[in-house]
């Protein structure tokens, strides 16, 4: 017999009957059983076979039964035996003038008694509880007159010797499937102890890992402030190595430490300061309760030192990556509504965890906002990784985002690469530009969103990752939707929480501070700031197309023209020729945009909405539906263009043409 052939459930018949009835049962339901035939005397060197290939279960008559579980503390399910397994011996017994002698291991059923006593079968009983008492009872028997022996395997074996006539019990079917299926569930009741035994295994396992290479040094004492645990950090902060030596260490510890006042007052003592063996550690006590008993105090001990200068090394890799966010709330410059509007709620966001969708043109400082969220969050401390997603060749995003593992393309990096995602684990990803993000890329982004894990290129391994996803776009993302270019699902998914960031042409109030501030950062501005100031005043007139970025160009032209020693006057023409060009490219672009004709969409052209009107009564529609926009949401820019399913910027330009009075 081979190891493999061996089932975890074994069934040992005493009789070739029964060994066949029970293999046709098993195949008959489909059972993972293995049969095995012998008799009581070959059962303890059969049962011991089987439970070195793995037997885990037996299923046997009663004799067997138990002595295998006497000799192997091993589960084993009895075959019971019922009036109907009789049926066909009674029979006989009926047809048998003289005495019918009985043999059982134990007991006989009782009913079976009741009916001899019904039939008129003249019977003896006879029980055992081993080979021996089962010869000496078929030998009694015989003395005894008896001219049929009815039992098992073993007292048919002895009846043979004595020249008794015998009909051994085999067992019914329905005795046997009863058997077999509390066996099996038995099987899987073992099944989940031994899991969890195992789980409690891991689980041990695991916490002496923690307990032996936390960085922490841990020391616990029982309900009578003794001793109970120390780890190995702990023996190194006490400083001694001797058995007696770490005892008096660990008396004065607790008597110098609050853990005896912890284990009084069963309250914890947190975030405390203390000296212990000369050196300052960061101290918390917990007090241990068991169903409302207090059973000892714990401490964790954590070296000041040590955890700044790990501190200060893990801050000198995240600035090596780039992986800083540099800037606060308190670098954004703004007194304007829209710009105070946009701070506020952004501060309100820093505190959620929820995804943002930062939207606003080109220069409007949205990766300014994204850096001031991370540093203002409980993330604060991790990773901020930003990511222009139209920088990169729609081939190289998705290797960037997510990594590779080597041999995943032509040209991988050998040993692979952390993908971007993975590097902002505990932090926030920044995400600009995402309308830029190819469609097959989307997909792979919403699945990170919503399950909260990547996988790299080329590998089957699942990475799960802890991050904050912020992302921006100056893109109309609804056209985008309309065009196929952005999936809808992902959209909603990225705008949990939005920021309007407003133009600078509709921050006339912050132009003068803006420009101020800039300038500062190319040259010294006192000493030209009524000069500065003028000249800021007169742009707040121009629309700023780029916004605070084409204001920063400005501010950095001007501080070169004057560090070169350019006159006032020179810099103010410059300042003025330039303007006028620029004025004259927006309006020769404007007016080739204006000048439509009958039949052309005006209000909807950037959602894709169209809106036909014929005629000179053209302008007075768009300018009617504008005012009616405006009216509906109170005058609020952001919700007006969206019922218009225009741009702020769009709305805002068609305000001016129209002369539309807006306050």
């Amino acid at each position: 017999m081979k190891a493999e052939e061996s089932s975890r459930i074994c069934l040992i018949a005493p009789t070739d009957e029964l060994m066949e009835k029970s293999r046709e049962l098993i195949k008959t339901y489909g059972k993972e059983i293995s049969v095995y035939k012998a008799s009581l005397k070959d059962a303890a060197d059969v049962g011991a076979e089987l439970i070195k290939k793995g037997a885990k279960i037996f299923i046997s008559r009663r004799g067997t039964k138990k002595l295998l579980e006497k000799q192997f503390h091993v589960q084993t399910v009895e075959i019971g035996m019922t009036l109907a397994d009789y049926v066909i011996p009674m029979q006989k017994a009926l047809r048998t003038e003289g005495t019918v002698a009985f043999f059982s291991y134990e007991r006989i059923p009782a009913d079976v008694e009741t009916v001899c006593q019904m039939q008129g079968i003249k019977a003896s009983y006879y029980s055992f509880l081993s080979l021996e008492q089962c010869q000496e009872a078929v030998r009694q028997a015989v003395r005894e007159g008896a001219v049929l022996g009815i039992g098992g395997a073993d007292s048919g074996r002895f009846a043979l010797e004595e020249g008794l006539a015998h009909v051994v019990v085999e067992s019914s079917q329905d005795s046997l499937l009863l058997a077999m299926e509390t066996a099996e569930q038995l099987l899987e009741v073992q099944k989940a102890e031994e899991q969890k035994r195992r789980e409690l295994k891991l689980k041990l396992r695991r916490y002496e890992l923690i307990f032996d290479y936390t960085h922490d040094a841990i020391l616990a004492v029982d309900q009578n402030g003794e001793r109970a645990l120390l780890n190995e950090k702990a023996r190194k902060l006490l400083g001694k190595r001797a058995e007696t030596d770490i005892e008096k260490s660990v008396e004065k510890t607790v008597r110098t430490t609050r853990m005896l006042e912890v284990l009084k007052s069963g309250k914890p003592s947190l975030n405390t300061l203390l000296h212990i063996n000369g050196t300052l550690v960061y101290a918390n006590q917990l007090p241990i309760e068991v169903e409302g008993q207090k059973m000892g105090v714990l401490a964790t001990f954590q070296d000041v030192k040590a955890l700044q200068d790990s501190e200060q090394k893990i801050r000198v890799k995240l600035h090596e990556k780039g992986l800083v966010a540099k800037y606060h709330f308190k670098d954004i410059i703004g007194e304007s509504q829209g710009m105070k509007d946009a701070v506020g709620l952004a501060e309100k966001f820093a505190s959620s965890d929820a995804t943002i969708l930062i939207q606003g043109e080109t220069g409007t400082g949205k990766e300014l906002f994204a850096q001031s969220i991370h540093n203002a969050s409980a993330r604060a401390e991790g990773p901020f990784v930003a990511v222009n997603c139209g920088a990169f060749p729609r081939n190289l995003l998705e290797a960037e985002l997510f990594g590779y593992v080597e041999g995943a393309f032509t040209g991988a990096s050998r040993g692979g690469k952390m993908g971007l995602f993975e590097m902002a684990h505990k932090g926030t990803i920044f995400l600009d530009e995402i309308g830029e993000m190819p469609v097959e890329t989307q997909v792979q982004l919403l699945r990170v969103l919503q399950e909260k894990e990547i996988r790299r290129i080329g590998s089957d391994k699942i990475t799960p990752v802890d991050i904050r996803v912020i992302t921006a776009t100056n893109r109309n993302l609804w056209e985008e939707i309309r065009k196929k270019n952005f999936r809808e699902d992902l959209y909603y998914r990225l705008n949990v929480l939005n920021i309007q960031l407003p133009p600078l042409r509709e921050r006339g109030a912050d132009i003068v501070l803006l420009g101020m501030s800039l300038f500062e950062g190319y040259g010294k501005a006192d000493q030209h700031r009524e000069f500065l100031r003028k000249q800021l005043q007169r742009m707040m007139d121009y629309e700023w197309p780029g916004n605070v970025r084409e204001l920063g160009n400005m501010m950095e032209r001007i501080s070169v023209l004057l560090s070169q020693g350019e006159t006032y006057e020179f810099v103010e023409r410059y300042i003025s020729g330039f303007f006028s060009a620029q004025k004259e490219w927006t309006n020769s672009k404007n007016s080739s945009r204006e000048e439509q004709k009958p039949g052309e969409t005006f209000i909807g052209e950037e959602s894709g909405t169209q809106r036909n009107v014929s005629g000179e009564g053209l302008a007075v529609w768009e300018r009617d539906r504008i005012i009616d926009a405006l009216k509906k949401t109170n005058l609020d820019m952001g919700k007006a263009a969206q019922m218009l399913e225009i741009s702020r910027s769009t709305l805002w330009r068609k305000i001016k043409k129209y002369n539309i009075e807006y306050k």
